[in-house]
């Protein structure tokens, strides 16, 4: 995996002056790739100091030492993705219009990038160090049509009920931060200003549907998220919360009563088996399965490597979570540095 280690002291002082920079780059960028997004804008690049072989070897001296063993890891998660997906070769393929031929052609890419950088395939590596265990997907029967209602126009909902199920939220699973919300044509989606702090979520323009209902509900699942731990969360951990928050809504008396929604459960069993399909085929590429399921890979498959086994194994944190909370949702922060602890015992490289 690289050179000798140094020593702690070494490892800690050089680490603890890469974080420095990152907390200073960090927002700034973060608040910028939020404002693109929702924009519709090209996003910035992610800071350069993240892109330099520095940033690596300090991560993976501090994975030497199990006094920042943690700290190592959380830098890999942000590091290891951008040293794959900054590959000439796979930024070459990526930026080719997506179909099977053209993904072979980009795992193998991914592949090659990440065994000269860690000496290990990009899927099995990412999957890793966010928390898959669950990687398998399986032969599953999958519905390809819209679950009927599920887009359908019902009541809006305002920003007043956003601010109202965030406080919901935040007294439930007793967590602080700060929350800001950006109406924007584009689809609902996160950004960590700050971790444990500060976050953006951006929202539908018009929240009228389940669909769009569940959407920000999801989102903020990641707010949860975000505030309750550091930074260098796992993204299977990540998404467990999100799903976990997202399963509220199929109960009518847990959440604001404007949140419920009778499809829920019925949508929640669809994405699982969508997850499970397609973390297959991610799992076997650069093979492909004898039918591939569309006329070209989606979006998850082509531009977010190891996405879906992050999905399929949020389901599973997400049960062990509820199970494990029985309604008492301010033992979350805790339950998390568990799972967290768990993740990072597995993850070491």
């Amino acid at each position: 995996m690289g050179e000798a280690a140094c020593d702690v002291l070494q490892a800690e002082l050089a680490l603890d002056l890469l974080d420095g920079k990152l907390a200073t780059e960090l927002p700034p960028h973060m608040r910028a790739f939020a404002r693109a997004y929702a924009t519709g804008s090209p996003p910035p690049s992610a800071p350069a100091i993240l892109s330099q072989p520095q940033a690596l070897q300090t991560a993976r001296n501090a994975c030497m030492h199990d006094l920042l063993v943690a700290r190592g890891l959380a830098l890999l998660r942000l590091a290891a993705p951008i040293a794959i997906e900054d590959d000439p070769f796979v930024r070459a393929l990526r930026g080719g219009p997506p179909s099977w031929s053209g993904i072979t052609a980009l795992a193998a890419a991914r592949d090659r990038a990440a065994q000269s950088r860690f000496g290990a395939r990009a899927i099995p590596l990412l999957h890793r160090l966010h928390g898959v265990t669950q990687a398998r997907g399986g032969a599953v029967e999958v519905e390809t049509s819209m679950l009927p209602g599920w887009k359908a126009r019902q009541h809006e909902l305002d920003g007043a009920a956003i601010e109202e199920l965030w406080r919901w939220l935040s007294g439930h699973f007793g967590v602080r931060g700060t929350v800001q919300v950006e109406r924007s044509a584009a689809k609902s989606r996160t950004f960590v200003v700050v971790p444990g702090s500060a976050v953006i979520v951006v929202v539908p323009i018009s929240i009228a549907s389940p669909a769009a209902r569940f959407a920000v509900l999801h989102e903020l699942g990641h707010a949860v998220a975000a505030v309750a731990l550091p930074d260098g969360i796992p993204r299977a951990l990540d998404e467990g919360v999100a799903a976990l928050v997202a399963r509220l809504a199929e109960s009518p008396s847990v959440l604001p009563a404007v949140w419920h929604c009778e499809l829920a459960a019925a949508a929640r069993v669809r994405r699982a088996a969508i997850a499970m399909l397609l973390a297959e085929i991610e799992r076997g590429l650069p093979e492909l399965p004898a039918v591939p399921p569309s006329a070209s890979p989606p979006h998850a498959l082509w531009d977010d490597p190891g996405a879906q086994g992050c999905y399929v194994e949020a389901e599973v944190i997400a049960d062990r979570l509820q199970s494990q909370l029985a309604g008492d949702g301010r033992a979350l922060p805790t339950l998390l540095a568990g799972e967290l602890e768990r993740i990072d015992r597995r993850a070491q490289l």
